[in-house]
């Protein structure tokens, strides 16, 4: 058994919201993509670029490969049954890796072609997995999947975390050993040296080993439920939390460093996993503010309001990227600020520059080369160029006739 080491404060509202959050959260995501034959609204799924291609999961359930020099899809693949994926594909060596909302993962040849029915599905994807379900609960992967040098970890909304071997797909962990760590897992896993940390939305950290799959005699408990995934830097545990804080948590500490802001919350939950650089923390917050937070005293050293078209203030929901000097945040109306993080920065922030891709946009996205790649909540896919402050060009994620 684990040894529990419980924060110093207790606060009952924050659990019943995370019981509001749990019944709420299953309407979203069902609404969102193909389950039982309804169709498909939205989606979460975000970017991945290799070697001038751009992954990223379809909301009709297909992974699309996009070509950056003709600008156009170099091949599709759908899942069977078509089922909305959430997850951010992850491009290793010739194989890309997704997770869907059945419960299956995938890994398919980045040199596949689009479908052809003359031929099995198997021609396509070195392997497929299915999630177990047991006591009737879903087996969804909604969370991004990580990966080792040698496996593949997935979280699933049957409360488990799996280990599987990236090249065959075989199960690492013996399954009757895996602990039932949460009600759902729809957070992602962050991994230091040997072991997997799991952030839950009912208030705890768990540590496992990568090689077993057993629980570390550490974990974590708050009786606010944890909203983001958490990040990890010199060995602390950065996360937000439902009652509107975000938390640095050392590993192995029983209670935390610092949270923030440091007196009253903020105006809405931390959602998206921040980014840590340079002793700073950077952090988005769904109020649509934007915080630079001191890495080590949990003081803020700047921030800035985004804002939608109309100048109102708009949720961030994405990550933060950063890429060279410059540091990327996107809001859910889809405006991009670029901020030049070499220039000094007083207590309000200007960003360097600011572009609007004209969609909304509530993925991951990510970075490379002076280009930004977005998935848009419309099925777009927009390519930013950073140094002319616009958006270069877009292909749609629907199956091209």
């Amino acid at each position: 058994m684990a040894t529990t080491l419980c924060l110093s404060f207790r606060m009952k509202q924050p659990k019943i919201l995370f019981l509001v959050v749990i019944a709420l959260l299953p309407l979203i995501f069902v609404s969102c993509g193909l389950f039982g034959g309804a169709s498909v609204s939205g989606g979460w799924a975000g970017t991945a670029f290799r070697d001038g291609i751009i992954y990223a999961g379809s909301r009709d359930g297909r992974v699309v490969a996009i070509n950056s020099s003709t600008q156009s899809q170099s091949w599709n693949y759908t899942t069977t049954p078509a089922t909305a994926i959430y997850t951010t594909p992850i491009v290793d060596g010739d194989l890309v890796y997704v997770g869907t909302y059945n419960g299956q993962v995938l890994a398919l040849n980045t040199t596949a072609r689009s479908q052809d029915l003359s031929f099995p599905q198997k021609r396509y994807g070195e392997w497929e997995w299915d999630c177990p379900i047991e006591n009737a609960r879903s087996n969804a992967i909604v969370a991004d999947m990580v990966m080792s040098e040698d496996a593949l970890y997935v979280a699933s909304s049957n409360g488990r975390v799996y280990s599987l071997n990236k090249v065959t797909g075989d199960e690492n962990w013996n399954r009757e050993d895996i602990p039932v760590l949460a009600e759902k897992l729809w957070t992602s896993p962050v991994i230091q040296g040997d072991t997997l940390y799991v952030g839950t939305f009912d208030g705890h950290i768990y540590a496992l080993s990568l090689e077993t799959g057993e629980l570390s005699d550490w974990s974590f408990e708050s009786e606010a439920g944890f909203a983001s995934s958490p990040v990890i830097s010199d060995g602390i545990i950065y996360v937000g939390s439902f009652d509107r804080y975000l938390y640095a948590i050392e590993i192995g500490g029983a209670e935390p460093e610092w949270r923030f802001p440091q007196e009253k919350p903020a105006d809405n939950w931390f959602w998206a996993s921040p980014v840590v650089r340079g002793g700073v923390v950077y952090a988005g917050c769904l109020d649509g503010k934007f915080y630079a937070i001191n890495a080590t005293t949990g003081e803020e050293t700047w921030s800035y309001m985004t804002r939608d078209q109309e100048n109102k203030p708009s949720p961030i929901v994405s990550s933060p990227v950063l890429t060279g000097d410059l540091l990327i945040v996107t809001n859910e109306s889809g405006v991009v600020y670029v901020f030049d993080l070499t220039v000094e920065i007083g207590n309000e922030a200007v960003p360097l520059k600011t572009i609007s891709i004209g969609a909304a946009v509530k993925s991951s996205f990510c970075a490379y080369d002076g280009f930004v790649y977005i998935r848009g909540e419309n099925n777009s896919v927009y390519v930013v160029d950073i140094d002319e402050g616009e958006v270069s060009w877009k292909v749609s994620l629907s199956i091209e006739e």
